[in-house]
């Protein structure tokens, strides 16, 4: 009986760490960290979030994940009206690099609004990739904070284009649709 324990307790200790095994190399994709399922997380959302302390860090961050034709559109909601960077309805000019240009889009945008901090989420993301190219979607909620404690929640579609360039995935041109949004006003909590 103890031998058919043992045996029984190996059996399930190789199945667990070989399913450990699995998962670890999903999570990890090429070992990098560089998939094109992380483009929307680590590239879109990191360097939209660190922008709005840290102008520089965001640009840099998206200067290591964007391509050099890189291109991008938002539509404020489904069949609304739009705008394309670069082109020519475009209200960022003089920008130095593509990832500065998304950067100072985002920063006008933002610093309009007044928001002191941001954080994006990306949810259902979906991947149709080949060799060299990948279509990723993706859900957003994109929470915009602001100093009198209210909140400016933002749901959209997130579509972006990535090729592989010398190894590693960069985004060639993102899509934005707003799909909904909602003002949030919060509370204080104590004395006041």
């Amino acid at each position: 009986m103890k031998r058919t324990n043992r045996r029984i307790v190996t059996i399930v200790v190789a199945l667990l760490a070989g399913s450990l095994l699995v998962a670890g190399q999903a999570w990890a994709g090429d070992g990098r960290g560089n998939e094109p399922a992380d483009l929307p997380a680590s590239c879109f959302a990191a360097g939209i979030d660190a922008m709005i302390s840290d102008f520089e860090a965001g640009v840099e961050l998206w200067e290591g994940c964007l391509t050099d034709d890189y291109s991008f559109e938002f539509i404020f909601f489904p069949g609304g009206p739009s705008i394309v960077c670069p082109g020519a309805e475009c209200p960022i000019v003089g920008a130095s690099s593509r990832a500065e240009l998304r950067a100072m889009f985002a920063a006008n945008n933002f610093g309009a609004a007044g928001y002191t901090a941001t954080q994006h989420q990306m949810l259902n993301v979906a991947v149709d990739r080949s060799r060299s190219t990948a279509t990723v979607t993706a859900s957003i909620q994109a929470n915009h904070f602001l100093p009198d404690n209210s909140v400016d929640i933002f749901w959209g579609d997130y579509v972006i284009d990535a090729v592989k360039e010398d190894g590693r995935w960069k985004v060639r041109h993102e899509v934005i649709v707003g799909t909904s949004f909602l003002k949030f006003q919060g509370t204080s909590i104590g004395g006041g």
